[in-house]
């Protein structure tokens, strides 16, 4: 296997992983999503630490410059977690995952505001197609109409809106703390807040819930934070950034896919049209210019750039789902 080849198995790998979050979610029982983010961060971070200590990289994670936006990095990392979690109780994890990548959507309007860069003819491509594939995600199969007003497919879809908007703001905190800290230091501090903001539903679990479902937190834990971390790390760093913002679009084609064949969760069809526009907007976003999208269809040979113009997406998905 050849180093770049090995990449992208560690790339890839580590997307299945995080496909597979519907799977313990549903396992878990008699548990809030508060509690269920505790102990999964914690065990998840304990893995990391294990890691950082047995490869002698511990001395990374000490404190610079931009503290303050470390704390807003976890406050707004513990918002994403806590909303897509929340859309994946209401509407399942298929769903839930897609509308966590409207991230975009937001970032076209957030990224001149926040980090002075200009929309593009893709960044309004992507924004039309998104939004396009949210409406088709979102309407159910009856029709918005046959909807009440506060029911849970509402909550659902609200909570899954709400994720993409938090995640386009890690994305920009990731993107702009990334000069100071590397992507495990940003993960573990992030953690560490995170851990201190949840630590009240945490102390809420009656011991027994706890221990009926503490293997499955475990694994939970080490396999999505550890080993699906640590090796989205080592992936995306032996890859160019167009390159790794695609194959991280296996998360949610995995999520689905083990939401329908392990959970057996039904899949509408609007659910399929949807992911197809917002995945093409994804991708859109990922490419350096209008003119490489021409260029890739009619089949010319090109050179990406390694600059990817949201940043690094790639490290949201490490640190998280």
């Amino acid at each position: 296997m050849t180093a770049t080849s090995k990449h992208h198995f560690e790339l890839l790998t580590a997307c299945i992983i995080y496909g597979t979050v519907g799977i313990f979610m549903e396992g878990l029982r008699e548990m809030t999503v508060g509690s269920i983010i505790f102990f999964r961060v914690l065990f998840g971070l304990s893995a990391i630490l294990c890691y950082l200590a047995i490869t002698g990289n511990l001395g990374q994670l000490s404190l610079k410059r931009k503290k303050n936006y470390l704390l807003l990095l976890g406050i707004l990392y513990v918002s994403q977690m806590f909303s897509y979690y929340s859309a994946i109780r209401y509407l399942g994890a298929s769903s839930a995952v897609l509308l966590l990548y409207t991230d975009p959507i937001y970032l076209t309007f957030l990224a001149p505001l926040l980090l002075g860069e200009k929309n593009t003819q893709k960044t309004i491509l992507a924004l039309f197609l998104g939004l396009i594939g949210v409406f088709y995600i979102t309407r159910p199969e009856g029709g918005f109409e046959h909807l009440d007003f506060g029911s849970s497919y509402l909550k659902g879809v609200f909570f899954g809106l709400a994720g993409g908007l938090f995640s386009s703001g890690v994305i920009i905190s990731v993107r702009y703390l990334k000069d100071e800290y590397s992507g495990l230091t940003q993960l573990f501090w992030q953690s560490v807040i995170s851990l201190v903001f949840l630590s009240p539903f945490a102390i809420s679990v009656p011991g027994h819930v706890l221990a009926a479902n503490l293997q499955i937190l475990m694994l939970f834990g080490v396999l999505i934070t550890g080993v699906g971390a640590v090796l989205y790390i080592r992936g995306v760093a032996g890859v160019d950034a167009i390159t790794g913002s695609i194959l991280t679009l296996l998360e949610p084609v995995s999520c689905i896919f083990f939401d329908y064949t392990v959970l057996g969760n039904p899949i509408h069809r609007g659910m399929l049209i949807g992911s197809i526009f917002i995945l093409a907007a994804a991708i859109i976003i990922s490419l350096d210019n209008i003119v490489l999208i021409k260029k890739l269809i009619f089949g010319e040979k090109i050179t990406f750039s390694r600059q990817i113009f949201f940043g690094n997406k790639e490290v949201l998905r490490a640190q998280d789902e």
